[in-house]
């Protein structure tokens, strides 16, 4: 579905916007009997999630400090060439590393706004010869481009084609929005932001221009960087839906990274709750727990079996799982210095890495079929006491579900690093960057977490568990070795085969000649 900006700016006002460019196609969206209703609860959490941040969030500002020429980094001598921005929801931000690099325009010939790879023209990238002969560029491409006419992630992706690191959008000339506005802009991926693996992010008009005219003069380099707020213990809050395809992904991705952080970082689950009109047919096609709309969910597969008030249940159930199976670090070194406590949820991350993939949304059994019977199977496979977590339930939903309701963050699936807005791919691999970013002294678990990343590469992570080129060719030498040995001992086997039927045939052959000979007359 697609929220009208006219219904966001009556209900935001001024503050808390998502920055909406018209895509330049919509899919079509097709459901069964929930479609409607669903889009009003979307409508519904997207905008008490957007208040949410109002009222606490601490938003992904990126940060770029321009090097030089100095001329330029004078005119920002305010913040020490320092200029804040808003990192998109997608692509994959450089945390943890400092980058530098150039900012490269190109201006627009065709009016479109650098919609398209026809309507600007890039540079090649400055090169140096390195000792083995390869060419690399000395600093990353910053392709600098304006907004308007086209959605965030049509820009980002045209750049990206055209051999971008990074992309700076500059926003409107007409645009009213200030430096201290743009940090409450969402930059949010239209639907066509999966293939994008760079980092890009919004400027106020009045950073961005200065820059533009600088291109044009001089080369301009400045410095990419993404700040968390850090702390001896770092907190990770995660929003999701307990039926949701992709944070089910992710959840079962990170539990291993998550295993190996339990002793310095506490995460905190929370699900997307939120609430209807009682006079709302949506009510009553079971997107919500009773017929008085106070608690509801999305319906995850539209005309399916599953529903909202399942969603629900499911996500009580898992609030209670990690409730029930959470431990607390008690080491006295830690007490001492006073730390913060740390606690984590062995049995919560090997039931979450099951579950979806045990109880699928489309399972025609419903034993097996996302849900209490599956759950309970799956609780039990994990070693949790079904009846401690059915007990939890039935005296906990009401006041769970209000909590949750209550606490929502700016989207249904988000995630929060010591209070500040994550921006970016939720990949395993680039939320650990994240989370390591935000200690104050990076714990020595870091280190197996993730390799150092280059940065001129785009940022694609192979799936976990897969095969390697060099595993590959091992196994694939392996294979051609053994079945080079069987053909040795085949022909071994062939060959002492022959020798045997040889000797045989000559020993009936003899038999029968020296029977014929005994059968000769005695006077011949």
């Amino acid at each position: 579905f697609w929220l009208k900006p006219s219904w966001l700016k009556r209900l935001l006002g001024r503050w808390g916007k998502i920055a909406e460019e018209a895509p330049q196609e919509r899919p079509e969206f097709t459901g069964g009997r929930h479609t409607r209703a669903t889009c009003r609860v979307m409508r519904a959490c997207l905008a008490v999630a957007l208040l949410g941040v109002l009222l606490g969030a601490q938003m992904a500002d990126a940060q770029i400090k321009v090097m030089t020429p100095q001329w330029l980094v004078r005119k920002f001598k305010d913040t020490r060439g320092k200029i804040p921005g808003s990192t998109a929801t997608f692509g994959a931000p450089f945390y943890g590393d400092r980058v530098l690099g150039r900012l490269v325009y190109g201006e627009s010939k065709l009016n479109k706004m650098h919609c398209s790879a026809d309507d600007y023209d890039l540079p090649d990238p400055e090169t140096r010869t390195s000792s083995g002969g390869y060419q690399k560029a000395k600093l990353i491409d910053i392709v600098v481009v304006r907004r308007g006419q086209c959605s965030f992630t049509t820009k980002v992706k045209v750049a990206y084609e055209k051999g971008a690191h990074a992309v700076i959008i500059v926003d409107k000339a007409d645009s009213n929005l200030k430096r201290k506005d743009i940090s409450n802009i969402i930059v949010a991926d239209d639907g066509f932001g999966g293939g994008i693996h760079i980092p890009s992010i919004l400027l106020a008009k009045e950073d961005g221009e200065p820059l533009i005219s600088a291109v044009t003069r001089s080369t301009v380099v400045v410095e990419l960087a993404w700040d968390l707020p850090m702390d001896t213990v770092v907190t990770m809050d995660l929003w999701m839906s307990s039926a949701s395809h992709e944070s089910n992904i992710f959840l079962k991705e990170f539990a291993d990274k998550r295993r190996k952080l339990n002793q310095v970082m506490t995460f905190k689950p929370h699900y997307a709750v939120m609430s209807m009109d009682g006079t709302d047919p949506g009510v009553f096609q079971g997107l919500c727990s009773d017929d008085t709309g106070k608690f509801c969910a999305e319906d995850p597969d539209g005309a399916g079996e599953v529903t909202g008030k399942d969603v629900l249940e499911e996500d009580v159930r898992q609030l209670c799982i990690h409730e029930n199976t959470v431990v607390g670090r008690s080491n006295p070194d830690d007490i001492t210095n006073s730390a913060h406590a740390v606690e984590y949820a062995a049995k919560y991350w090997d039931y979450v890495e099951k579950y979806l993939d045990s109880c699928p949304l489309e399972a025609t059994n419903p034993e097996q079929r996302f849900g209490l019977a599956c759950s309970t199977n799956v609780m039990k496979s994990v070693g949790i006491d079904p009846n401690a977590i059915a007990t939890c339930v039935s005296s906990t939903t009401e006041e769970k579900l209000k909590l949750e309701r209550r606490n929502q963050a700016w989207s249904p699936r988000a995630l929060r690093i010591n209070g500040w807005r994550y921006s970016g791919m939720l990949t395993a691999d680039l939320v650990s960057r994240a989370v390591c970013s935000g200690f104050i002294h990076q714990p020595e678990e870091c280190k197996s977490l993730f390799k150092p990343r280059d940065v001129f590469k785009p940022y694609v992570i192979h799936a976990e568990g897969g095969v390697g080129f060099g595993t590959m060719l091992l196994w694939l030498s392996l294979t051609i070795l053994f079945g080079f040995g069987c053909m040795l001992l085949y022909k071994r086997y062939l060959k002492a085969d022959m020798r045997t039927t040889l000797r045989e045939e000559v020993m009936l052959e003899v038999q029968a000649q020296m029977g014929q000979y005994g059968r000769l007359p005695s006077g011949a």
